[in-house]
């Protein structure tokens, strides 16, 4: 990551703000998730009023790392025009706006044969004060992927170690939380999962049923 921008809506092409300029940092996206995040922009003189678009400029030698093994991942435009998200925030006169952004890795990374990975991102950005979370913990811990599930919408993330898991940054709504096992136990899906914005809903300990059973 080179350089963070953010747009004021309705003021054209031109209306980019920097919020972190040109200072290039690698992250590990693998290990932002479960509630984990990084910083990737900060300034203190953004001018109030609403804004629609973040811009992530990219610099050069991304990886896709499977297995120790590190291919190279090609980025359309990700150094030149950047990669834009579109969303919406407002900053207050003389206060603070924390945004989050949420990248979808599996849906984003595209094996194209022969050690090649191309990205085409796909992302969003919430207004954390208009956010919640949803926790919990798979019994036993195992491979799994966890979805939270709103309508169209989808938030992914893959259980630690211990098997716990957060999404974080959810839209209030009413979800189903989807999880989805690699090997050994049934696929479970719990409906009617509520998220109030600045609260974590607790999912408490989910007991995995066997295959056999």
């Amino acid at each position: 990551m080179r350089e963070v921008h953010i747009h004021r809506a309705g003021d054209g092409d031109d209306a980019w703000l920097v919020v972190r300029p040109d200072s290039a940092t690698t992250y590990n996206l693998v290990a932002l998730q479960n509630g984990v995040f990084t910083t990737l922009g900060l300034a203190h003189d953004i001018p109030a009023g609403s804004y629609d678009q973040i811009r992530l400029v990219l610099g050069d030698g991304s990886n896709v790392v499977q297995d120790g093994v590190a291919d190279p991942l090609t980025v359309p435009s990700g150094m030149q025009s950047g990669i834009k998200v579109k969303g919406s925030f407002d900053v207050p006169a003389g206060g603070t706006v924390d945004v989050i952004i949420d990248f979808d890795a599996a849906r984003s990374i595209h094996d194209t044969g022969n050690g090649k990975h191309i990205l085409r991102p796909v992302l969003r950005f919430e207004q954390v004060s208009l956010t919640g979370a949803i926790h919990g913990a798979l019994d036993p811990a195992t491979e799994a992927e966890v979805h939270a599930i709103m309508g169209a919408d989808s938030v992914s993330t893959i259980p630690g170690a211990d098997g716990g898991f957060t999404l974080a940054a959810l839209p209030e709504g009413t979800y189903s939380v989807s999880i989805d096992v690699v090997a050994g136990f049934r696929d479970t899906t719990l409906t009617g999962v509520v998220v109030t914005r600045g609260h974590t809903t607790e999912l408490g300990t989910i007991t995995l049923t066997p295959e056999t059973q």
